[in-house]
């Protein structure tokens, strides 16, 4: 279970609250126009609805298969999100904190978003954003997804130990790093590697980003499977770095 310290008071949450009463009015204006801007109200809406309910944003990123659904259910402590070794996530899946877990998600109107609750995102106005691991059902919301990641706080991109940051996962570091976000990498998966080539894994990883895209994030060696089954599998580290990044937030 991963406890953190409460975000979202003081200077930041007046910048918030004004935030909120902008997008609000910019909404109420386009109310009555045509079509398309009412799709623009519809987005508005929800970007204050959003800001309202989910003040620390952490996007996960990364391709399908790579195990950031069972990555998210490993920091929650219990398998809310679907899993499987197919494409599961056909939406974007928002956990928002709240007091009691909701299993079974609301979705919008556009059925872009899937919007679950649970007490263990890490506080009160932290919410988790799983984003769609494959290209074409992350180009169906690809709006609603580079929102989520234009307004997130942290970025954590999780590509698997067996094929650590491919061709097809560069351009989600890409994206990532044009909005100019923190990132971290956590490399999941990596029971189905002995320790020797979890070392070399990892060397690998350091070495593509500092060439290719010039980085040095924070690299943690996770295995979310065996964390969800009891064990650590690497995740205490992980919880006590969102801790630390919580813990920092300006008041």
């Amino acid at each position: 279970m991963m406890q953190m310290t409460p975000v979202g008071t003081g200077a930041l949450e007046a910048l918030r609250e004004q935030t909120i009463h902008l997008l609000t009015d910019i909404a109420a204006a386009l109310s009555g126009l045509n079509d398309g801007a009412q799709a623009d109200r519809t987005r508005l809406q929800d970007m204050a609805s959003d800001l309202r309910e989910a003040f620390f944003l952490v996007a996960i990123i990364g391709e399908f298969n790579a195990g950031k659904s069972t990555f998210i259910n490993a920091l929650l402590g219990e398998p809310l999100l679907p899993m499987g070794i197919t494409p599961t996530t056909e939406a974007i899946e928002l956990v928002r904190y709240g007091s009691q877990a909701v299993r079974v998600p609301t979705v919008r109107q556009d059925s872009s978003t899937r919007e679950w609750s649970h007490p263990n995102t890490g506080g009160p106005g932290v919410a988790l954003v799983d984003t769609p691991g494959t290209g074409s059902v992350f180009q169906r919301h690809e709006t609603t997804a580079k929102s989520f990641l234009h307004r997130s706080d942290l970025v954590i991109f999780v590509p698997p130990a067996t094929r650590a940051l491919s061709d097809a996962e560069r351009p989600y570091l890409d994206l990532a790093m044009q909005y100019g976000k923190k990132i971290i990498l956590v490399v999941n998966q990596i029971d189905l590697l002995d320790p020797n080539e979890r070392e070399t894994v990892r060397r690998f990883i350091e070495q593509q980003v500092k060439q290719h895209l010039n980085l040095a994030p924070l690299i943690f060696m996770v295995s979310a499977k065996d964390a969800l089954a009891g064990a650590d599998g690497g995740m205490g580290a992980v919880k006590a770095h969102l801790r630390g990044v919580l813990a920092q937030t300006p008041p």
